[in-house]
């Protein structure tokens, strides 16, 4: 049986079927202890298709709009966004063996790895899914060239049948084979990531709910971190703490490692290692957390271990930084363009400080679109743009003396309103408490 005649899935084994039905882990949704956290702090759970009818809205609106005839996406982010069936994020960032079609006026077409067709059996959006011809060296060796020419016919006759004679493709990324494939198959390929970070900038109203979801696990997570937190526990035992209580929340995953504590808060980027957290160290961490719904939660904290009270320095770097992250929110406002943000920012004498790589910068699924540069930096590589209510914005702080001594990264997760800033992380920026304010 050919490649475009294969079912959706096998429905005389009731195995397969369970799991396609019953067995969806996205219908079953993320469970205890999740959900009942999230009815106590009042939270409405988002309508799972009202979100995804409005993301193919927002990227067909995006294609429409450059004039192509499709989208074809590769990065696990967009085929979550697009499709919502998870499957192998992680691997498939690494293998592209999995890739969807959305056509601009037409069908919807998964790709999966073969035998996971069935993953996607609950998604009435999904018109269509076949088997991947990978053509990655891991899975094709030699016949890389072979492969990626079966692959790029497939997308082709897609494109023919659907694009109204429009040949162009947005393609977010893809191996240097499979891009030649495709043009050699006709097409005329163009930015796909541009598309779908602009597609995804401006949060619908589930979305915005399944972000609150998310936040709050969060919360919930980091305070038992917190609580567990003590002096003699490496880096590592500190940060699994965050890991588990994540993963129990329905969390997909983290996207680094960065927690540090004493001499490593500076410089800031370090990832978290087997060191041992001494009583009156700092413990600085920065979550970047694929969470609940595939929602990121992006919020930084830094602590002092045990009972003891903060030195002058510790206290000085840490003032610096509360006051960055405050005053910095104060400007997301709607309306209020990018380069605005960057000119009128308040940071500490950067001369002085260690800072971090931008003042603030859009969230969703991961970090997104738009990246806030410092002043210093926009000559070479800033960009404007507006603020839209509707967009989620996380407010970045760090701070750590050239001079030496102790680092402070802070930061807070803010959706813009058209009646201004909303901090969804409202939660305290102190050195030896965290509490909801």
């Amino acid at each position: 049986m050919g490649a475009q005649e294969r079912p959706r899935r096998d429905n005389d084994d009731p195995l397969v079927e369970r799991a396609a039905t019953v067995g969806s882990r996205v219908l079953m949704g993320p469970g205890e202890p999740a959900v009942s956290e999230w009815a106590a702090a009042g939270l409405t759970l988002p309508d799972l298709d009202a979100m995804q009818h409005y993301r193919l809205s927002r990227i067909r609106e995006r294609l429409a709009s450059e004039d192509v005839a499709g989208a074809l996406l590769f990065d696990p982010l967009n085929l979550m966004y697009a499709t919502n069936s998870p499957n192998m994020q992680i691997w498939f960032t690494h293998n592209l063996d999995r890739w969807v079609f959305v056509a601009t006026d037409g069908p919807m077409v998964l790709f999966d790895y073969p035998a996971c067709e069935f993953l996607s059996a609950h998604n009435p959006l999904i018109d269509e899914v076949r088997p991947t011809t990978c053509f990655t060296y891991f899975i094709a060796g030699t016949r890389v060239d072979e492969q990626a020419s079966a692959f790029a016919a497939e997308i082709a006759d897609l494109v023919r049948e659907h694009g109204g004679g429009n040949t162009r493709l947005a393609v977010d990324m893809i191996p240097p084979a499979g891009s030649n494939a495709l043009i050699d198959a006709g097409l005329t390929l163009t930015d796909g990531m541009a598309v779908m970070e602009r597609a995804r900038a401006v949060k619908g109203p589930d979305e915005i709910a399944a972000m609150r979801c998310s936040v709050e696990a969060t919360r919930v997570a980091c305070g038992k971190m917190f609580e567990a937190m003590r002096p003699g526990m490496t880096e590592q035992q500190v940060w699994a703490v965050l890991w588990a209580e994540m993963l129990a929340r329905g969390g997909e995953w983290m996207e680094c490692r960065l927690l540090v504590s004493g001499p490593r808060t500076n410089p800031w980027f370090q990832e978290c290692s087997s060191r041992v957290i001494l009583a009156g160290d700092l413990v600085a961490f920065d979550t970047d957390l694929v969470g609940s719904y595939g929602m990121m939660t992006d919020i930084s904290r830094t602590w002092i271990c045990g009972d003891a009270a903060p030195t002058p320095q510790q206290r000085h770097v840490h003032d610096l930084a509360v006051e960055q992250v405050t005053r910095n929110i104060d400007l997301l406002t709607p309306g209020r363009s990018f380069r605005e943000l960057t000119m009128t920012s308040w940071t500490p004498p950067v001369d002085e400080y260690r800072h971090y790589s931008c003042l603030s910068h859009g969230v969703g699924q991961c970090d997104e679109w738009p990246d806030i540069k410092f002043p210093e930096a926009w000559e070479a590589g800033g960009y404007d743009g507006v603020l839209e209510p509707g967009m989620v914005m996380t407010v970045e702080s760090y701070v750590g003396a050239y001079a030496g001594g102790e680092g402070v990264k802070l930061e807070n997760q803010v959706l813009i309103t058209q009646n201004g800033p909303e901090n969804l992380s409202p939660w305290s920026l102190d050195l030896d408490s965290f509490h909801v304010l």
